[in-house]
């Protein structure tokens, strides 16, 4: 079990305060220095330094932190691991709300038929936040864009998309051009979210940003911004698994903001996948794709 002081640090790290630390941990300020005291004296090094009246790590202090880190991720996944052992087979999974929960939802109730799979938890959520759950090892794996593939996740291919954008009936039989574009109330997912994240970077070749649309409207909810859009209240880009609001239409023209995106199966590295997760992985992967 990790020392309770290290939630302290970390929190410290975060909001470079002791008063804020102290508030958000639900304890006194008096008790958030004497954790840092008690660790500093632990380890023999001064943690923090005041530079200008702001709160900074020290070289040692950074060293602890990223340190400190991992010591969670590793009590995470030992008590991941210790769930899983001598008992039924769990299988839990990240999948992106962005990418539309329904058909993943529909092929688990397909699967669950079967046997062999045990208990299966499918996690929705936006990519970054179910990512950060994968590291701290609370998934086996998360289906993602091949945007989020870098060096420190396995990958392995998935499936293709359609991603694009979409409005109502008063766009049906328009093409849309990069001024009527700009003009709409642009509706967008909140940062973390993948479709924004590939959106962005398609816009970005345009060197046209968020803030070039005449307005922006952002929210998590993302059957929320497909309804306004349905009801030609703004414009939506979304993965084409998701987008299932009645009256939405997707647009023309504008090539450059329409393609097929690759999803991957992410998995951390220097860990072997069991190999039941790997069967479900690849039951999922056909069903999917069927």
């Amino acid at each position: 079990m990790l020392d309770f002081r290290i939630a302290t640090f970390l929190k410290l790290c975060e909001t470079k305060s002791y008063t804020k630390t102290a508030k958000m941990l639900g304890i006194t300020q008096p008790s958030v220095t004497q954790h840092v005291k008690y660790l500093q004296n632990k380890y023999n090094c001064k943690l923090f330094v005041y530079e200008n009246k702001m709160l900074r790590l020290t070289p040692e202090g950074e060293y602890f932190r990223r340190q400190a880190e991992l010591m969670v991720k590793m009590s995470e996944r030992v008590y991941s691991d210790l769930q899983k052992m001598g008992g039924e087979e769990k299988i839990c999974f990240g999948f992106p709300s962005e990418l539309g929960e329904q058909k993943a939802v529909d092929i688990i109730a397909q699967l669950s038929k079967g046997e062999g799979n045990g208990s299966v938890s499918m996690i929705s959520g936006n990519t970054a936040e179910l990512l950060r759950m994968l590291e701290s090892g609370q998934l086996d794996f998360v289906i993602a864009d091949k945007l989020y593939a870098d060096a420190q996740y396995n990958n392995q291919s998935f499936a293709k998309v359609h991603f694009g954008g979409y409005s109502g009936s008063a766009h049906a039989q328009d093409t849309i051009t990069a001024k009527k574009l700009v003009e709409e109330q642009l509706l967008l997912r909140e940062e973390g979210a993948s479709d924004r994240s590939v959106l962005e970077n398609m816009l970005h070749k345009r060197d046209l940003p968020f803030s070039g649309f005449s307005r922006v409207l952002t929210s998590n909810v993302p059957l929320s911004l497909q309804a306004l859009a349905a009801a030609d209240k703004g414009v939506f880009f979304t993965y084409e698994s998701a987008a299932s609001a009645e009256g939405l239409q997707p647009l023309h023209g504008m090539s450059d903001l329409s393609e097929e995106r690759s999803l991957v199966i992410l998995t951390m590295k220097k860990e072997n996948v069991p190999e039941n997760v790997t069967a479900f992985i690849e039951q999922f992967r056909e069903l999917w794709n069927a």
